[in-house]
C-alpha cells in the first residue's frame, strides 16, 4: 500500500494513509474495505488513540504568566508510545463467514501491527471448490507516532493567557482529503498576584481534528500545574482530565470479488471512539536564553508520550 499515512504520520500530522504489500488504496479507502465494523474498530483504536492523547498534550511549559502584554510563539513536537498490547487484537468474525468454514476468531494485526491474518474456510462452495482465502490488513508496522504542533499563548489580562494552536485546512495528498487542526485554551495563574514560593495555573483547552469527510475528532483538557526555577532550569509537572471522542463514518458497497456473494451489499458504517482517562506531566524548560524557550515533558496516560517545544518570548 502506499505510504502516505506514515509520511504524514510521522511528520505533521497523525493520520493519512498507510503501507502494505497486499494493495495500493488510500487511507479513506483502508478503513472502507475492512467492512465489517467491529472488526473496523478493534483494528484502527490504537491509532484513535494515538490520535486523541497526542493532540491533548503540549498544552503548557510553565506555570508562570508574566503581567502585561507577552505572546509566545513556537512548535511541539510530540512522540506518543504504544503498548506492543497494541500491535494485535482478536478479530471477531460475524456469522456470514463462519457458516461458511471461516474461523470465529483469529489473532491479527491493528493499526500498528505487522502482517494481517489470513482467513480460511474449512468448506467447499456448492461446485466443490475452496472457499477463497481472506487476508485481513496488515498494519503499518510503527509502536508509536509523531505529532507537530504550531503552538502560540498571548497574555496577559488578571493573570491569564489565551491559548492558540493547530493547522490551517490543507491538502497534503488527494488521497487523504483535507486536514484541519485547531485548539483553543485559557490558562490562569493566580501566582501572578499572590507570592507563592513557586508559580502554579489552572488551564482548560478544547481541540477540533479532521481528516477530509471521513474522520473527525474532538478533544479537551483540564488540567492543574505548577513551576518553580532551579538556576538555568525552571521544572513543571501537572495532572489533567482529558477526554476525546473520534468519529469515522463513510457508505461503503463492497466489491472484492474474493468475498461471497451475501457480504457484497451497500452498508452504512460509523466508527465511535471514545477515552476518558487522567494524564500526569513531568517536564523541564531552559530558561537562560534571552527570548527563547526550550523544553522537554514526558506524559503518562493511556499511551505514554515525550514532548519537546521550542518557541520565541516576544
Amino acid at each position: 500500500m502506499r505510504r502516505t499515512l506514515t509520511r504524514l504520520l510521522l511528520s505533521c500530522s497523525l493520520f493519512a494513509g498507510f503501507s502494505t504489500p497486499l494493495a495500493a488504496q488510500a487511507f479513506p479507502d483502508l478503513i472502507k474495505a475492512l467492512g465489517i465494523r467491529e472488526l473496523a474498530r478493534d483494528y484502527l483504536r490504537p491509532g484513535a488513540d494515538a490520535i486523541g492523547y497526542s493532540i491533548n498534550s503540549g498544552l503548557y511549559h510553565s506555570a508562570r504568566i508574566d503581567s502585561g502584554l507577552q505572546l509566545w510563539v513556537g512548535l511541539r513536537g510530540v512522540w506518543s508510545y504504544a503498548p506492543e498490547s497494541d500491535r494485535t487484537f482478536i478479530a471477531k468474525l460475524p456469522s456470514s463467514l463462519t457458516s461458511l468454514g471461516y474461523p470465529s476468531s483469529i489473532e491479527t494485526a491493528t493499526l500498528f501491527g505487522g502482517r494481517g491474518a489470513v482467513l480460511q474456510s474449512a468448506q467447499t462452495d456448492p461446485n466443490g471448490q475452496p472457499y477463497p482465502a481472506i487476508p485481513l490488513p496488515d498494519g503499518i508496522g510503527i509502536s508509536g507516532t509523531f505529532l507537530l504542533i504550531p503552538h502560540a499563548t498571548i497574555g496577559s489580562i488578571a493573570g491569564t493567557e489565551l491559548m492558540v494552536r493547530g493547522l490551517p485546512p490543507v491538502t497534503y495528498d488527494p488521497a487523504i482529503g483535507k486536514i484541519s487542526f485547531f485548539g483553543i485554551g485559557l490558562r490562569h495563574s493566580p501566582t501572578s498576584y499572590i507570592r507563592l514560593p513557586i508559580d502554579i495555573a489552572f488551564m482548560a483547552a478544547a481541540q477540533e481534528f479532521s481528516i477530509g469527510e471521513v474522520i473527525h475528532a474532538t478533544a479537551w483538557n483540564v488540567n492543574a500545574h505548577a513551576s518553580i526555577p532551579l538556576a538555568i532550569l525552571e521544572a513543571y509537572g501537572g495532572v489533567g482530565y482529558e477526554s476525546y471522542a473520534i468519529t469515522a463514518a463513510y457508505s461503503y458497497t463492497p466489491t472484492e470479488p474474493t468475498l461471497p456473494a451475501e457480504l457484497r451489499t451497500p452498508q452504512r458504517i460509523a466508527l465511535d471512539f471514545q477515552r476518558v482517562n487522567f494524564r500526569f506531566t513531568l517536564g523541564v524548560n531552559l530558561i537562560f536564553i534571552p527570548l527563547i524557550d526550550v523544553n522537554a515533558e514526558y506524559s503518562f496516560g493511556v499511551q505514554d508520550n515525550f514532548t519537546v517545544g521550542a518557541g520565541l518570548r516576544l
